[in-house]
């Protein structure tokens, strides 16, 4: 109980902290688990319990990040959008790929480190240019189709590689488990979407928070079952979301993921403040570490901001283009989400994991600080 009460008490705070200054809350919940954990103080001990809360927490997070985004932010620039994310993701990966088979990683956890590096931040993103006040600017619309179409992506990706990795990966098991993958998750999406279209009006006429627990559960019942096929939970939890936000109409979405962020917010912090405790620190103290961890986060800057400049270059303009790339490159929940599960299926090693907490730290950091500047030293504005 003594561990329930500190992670949640610290995990709120430093998410508090973190909005109030504009920094991910992600990030923010792994450093502090990094100082409350066993590394430094010791005030908590990573049990299954606290485990569970948290895998329950980042399932609602998934959820509730699909419930927000549905795909109707692809109406306007969904075509230059896709190009942006399918080549941002292209490149990462195998960039990802190639570097940590050079590195010596084997198959499976250079499949998870490149993954791993294809996820944007689309909270980072859009909160930076929502503050630079380019969100309705055309490089806001196409960051938002990019990242919105980036986790679909990124997150089909993890389904495939949860599922295929288990054993020796074979041609005609890959083949098999794309097709699987994308007619599951096909299902999910068309199966919620029906039931929010038939049954979401009326949780409007039930009081809250009565009302949320329909979604929860069905957020919730999807994930394991994704889970249970031998994909992740959160892949399932996501999709639910996408179906659930596509099906309803956007001032009943924006109501509901509102009231969706309460449960959020004093859940996720088991699972990111976990994520901070259960890493093996001492791994810093290895001489190639700082390599390891360079060399992840100049391929995870690089190949977003490739993918955007030349994915959005038909738009006409040099500085367009450059800044959709750079917008791309922050990192944060679902990075570090497919990274941690990599590491609970025995794909990818503590210190691979430290050097991927590291990456996406620092591209969180990095993709802001990089924003601001060139948005305003281009001239950009509404």
């Amino acid at each position: 109980m003594q561990d329930f009460i500190v992670i949640l008490l610290f995990g709120v705070s430093a998410a508090w902290l973190a909005k109030r200054f504009g920094q991910p809350t992600a990030v923010a919940q792994v450093l502090v688990g990094l100082i409350i954990g066993p590394p430094l103080l010791g005030w908590v001990d990573p049990g299954e319990e606290l485990q569970f809360v948290g895998q329950l927490g980042v399932v609602l997070l998934l959820g509730m990040a699909g419930l927000h985004l549905g795909l109707r932010h692809l109406a306007t620039e969904g075509w230059t959008g896709f190009l942006v994310a399918l080549l941002g993701m292209l490149f990462c990966l195998a960039g990802g790929y190639g570097f940590a088979i050079w590195w010596g990683s084997p198959l499976a956890e250079a499949v998870y480190v490149g993954a791993t590096l294809t996820a944007t931040s689309i909270g980072i993103s859009v909160q930076v240019l929502d503050q630079l006040g380019l969100i309705n600017h055309k490089v806001g619309r196409i960051v938002v189709a990019a990242a919105v179409i980036d986790d679909v992506l990124a997150l089909y990706l993890l389904a495939i590689a949860h599922g295929v990795l288990s054993e020796q990966l074979v041609p005609s098991r890959l083949a098999g488990s794309i097709i699987l993958a994308a007619v599951t998750l096909a299902i999910i999406f068309v199966m919620c979407r029906w039931l929010a279209q038939k049954a979401g009006p009326k949780l409007f006429h039930v009081q809250y928070p009565v009302n949320l627990f329909p979604v929860v559960i069905i957020i919730v019942i999807f994930g394991w079952l994704t889970e249970a096929m031998g994909y992740s939970l959160v892949v399932g939890g996501f999709f639910a979301g996408l179906g659930l936000g596509d099906g309803l109409e956007q001032v009943h979405r924006n109501r509901l993921v509102k009231q969706l962020e309460g449960l959020v917010l004093l859940l996720v912090p088991f699972f990111f403040v976990l994520i901070g405790s259960r890493a093996e620190w001492g791994a810093l103290a290895d001489p190639g570490m700082p390599i390891l961890v360079i060399g992840l986060l100049v391929i995870a800057m690089l190949g977003k901001i490739a993918g955007g400049f030349i994915g959005a270059w038909r738009t006409g303009r040099f500085r367009i283009p450059l800044l959709v790339g750079v917008s791309m490159s922050p990192r944060g929940e679902v990075a570090l989400v497919i990274a941690v599960l990599g590491f609970a299926q025995g794909h990818i090693s503590h210190h691979v994991l430290v050097a991927l907490i590291l990456m996406t730290i620092g591209a969180a950091m990095m993709g802001p600080l990089l924003m601001a500047p060139l948005a305003r030293s281009l001239s950009i504005s509404n």
